[in-house]
Parts: C-alpha cells; sequence; structure tokens
C-alpha cells in the first residue's frame, strides 16, 4: 500500500518532465538534490533539538535558497526543459510546506503521516532533478559526491530523531546499508582527488570535505546498532559545510 502510494505520487511528478534537450546545467540540479536531502535533514534536527530556534532559522534560509535556485532554473530554462524546470518548483514547494511542520518538534508526538510525507517529497525533487535533461557541467563527480553525503546524513538524523523516521516509512525502499554506503564515499574522495590533483581550487575542496567526513565517518556503520552512541548533530554540521563548500565551488564557474 504505501508503496504504491510512493509510486503514484512521484509517477505523477515524472510525468511532467519533459523529453526534450535541455539546457539546464547538471550542477544546478545536483545542488537542487542536495539540498532536498538537506531540508529533510533539518525537518529531524527540530525534533532532536527541540525545536531550536537557530535550526528553524536555518531550515527556513535553506528552503528560501531552494525556492530561489528553482525558481532561477524555471527563468533561465530554455523551452525544452521549462516543464522540467516548472516540475521542480512545484515538488520544491510541496517539500518546503511540509519540512517547517514537525510534530514531534513542535507537539512532542511522532507523527508517521507526517514523516512519510517527508520522505515522499525529498523523494519527488530528488528523483525529478535526477530525470531532467541537462548539459554537462564542470564539478559536477564533485557535486554528486555532496549529493551522497547529504542523502547519508539525512537518513542518519532521521534514525537518530526516531527510529521509524528513515526512508522505508511511506516509500516502501529498503533500509539505508550504512556500511555500504560509506565505503562508497569513501571510493569516491580517493578517485576524486586523484582526479583533482593538479586542480587547486578542486583540490582545496576535496580536502575540506575529506577531512569533515572523517570527523564522522567511523559513526556511519554503527547507525544499525540501537546500543551506539549517535551524534546527529555533529553529522548535520559537518554535511552542512561540506554542501556548502561545494556551492562555493559550482557558483565560481
Amino acid at each position: 500500500m504505501r508503496k504504491t502510494l510512493w509510486m503514484t505520487i512521484t509517477g505523477g511528478l515524472l510525468a511532467l518532465v519533459s523529453s526534450g534537450h535541455a539546457a539546464i546545467k547538471a550542477t544546478d540540479l545536483a545542488v537542487v538534490e542536495a539540498n532536498a536531502w538537506r531540508a529533510r535533514m533539518g525537518f529531524h534536527l527540530l525534533a532532536i533539538r527541540g525545536d531550536n530556534p537557530e535550526d528553524r532559522e536555518a531550515l527556513r534560509v535553506l528552503l528560501a535558497e531552494g525556492e530561489k535556485d528553482t525558481a532561477a532554473l524555471k527563468a533561465e530554462a530554455e523551452p525544452a526543459s521549462e516543464k522540467d524546470a516548472a516540475a521542480i518548483g512545484d515538488a520544491w514547494q510541496a517539500l518546503s510546506a511540509r519540512a517547517v511542520d514537525n510534530p514531534l518538534a513542535s507537539l512532542g508526538y511522532a507523527d508517521y503521516a507526517a514523516m512519510s510525507e517527508m520522505n515522499t517529497t525529498t523523494l519527488a525533487v530528488v528523483e525529478l532533478a535526477d530525470s531532467a535533461q541537462a548539459d554537462d557541467s564542470a564539478y559536477l563527480d564533485i557535486v554528486d559526491l555532496s549529493v551522497a553525503m547529504q542523502r547519508v546524513a539525512s537518513e542518519y538524523v532521521a534514525l537518530a530523531a526516531f527510529p521509524s523516521a528513515g526512508l522505508p516509512t511511506g516509500t516502501g525502499l529498503e533500509p539505508m546499508d550504512f556500511a555500504m554506503e560509506a565505503k562508497q564515499i569513501d571510493d569516491s574522495l580517493v578517485n576524486l582527488q586523484k582526479k583533482y590533483q593538479n586542480d587547486a581550487v578542486a583540490s582545496d575542496v576535496l580536502a575540506f570535505v575529506s577531512q569533515r567526513w572523517a570527523f564522522v565517518r567511523s559513526s556511519v556503520p554503527k547507525m544499525n546498532d540501537t546500543e551506539s552512541s549517535k551524534v546527529p548533530y555533529l553529522f548535520y554540521r559537518y554535511a552542512t559545510q561540506v554542501a556548502e563548500r561545494v556551492d562555493e565551488l559550482v557558483a565560481g564557474q
């Protein structure tokens, strides 16, 4: 039932995506994906830290930036990519409306419908951005690394907030294999550092990413261990710093 609901929601949104050639930059779409995972992370952080005003303000700023980014996609899109951009903008609006309303944070009770909707609205943005036609962009592989980190961080924080808040809730997806995800990030970092060893700007960003990843890496495979201590705010903070640093790299192009 939940899987059917997820397929219906996503299928309806994906149907809006055009099949024509698009002038949207692939890195811009990847940044939208990363920010969707960050919005989900911010939603669950509200519960972890008792609806902290600073956390709510940070989430508000992120959602506003996302709205600006998706509006820019639509404004700058060529005719062939207008439907893609419009669909992403609509999906972002749905995600934003859900992200600022976490009953566990504001009322103290776990609302499974809210958690499910947070998952489906996040995944809708991610799927639409990933499926949209796009032009090649410099440093796309580095932005993709950031997306992978934000996805892991988002699930980490969600499960730390509430054991039933993970991606399977409302989507029919399998639980995340944190050990496998961490290994893939490790391998990507090694490969990217080799690839960009002669690019001073990219190398500096990757060194920063590697440092931040090292701070939380050891805790990732332990997420499935109910007895292990969790560091959700640390993960949130470092993942956010990674996303912001990578965004600066892309903006400089």
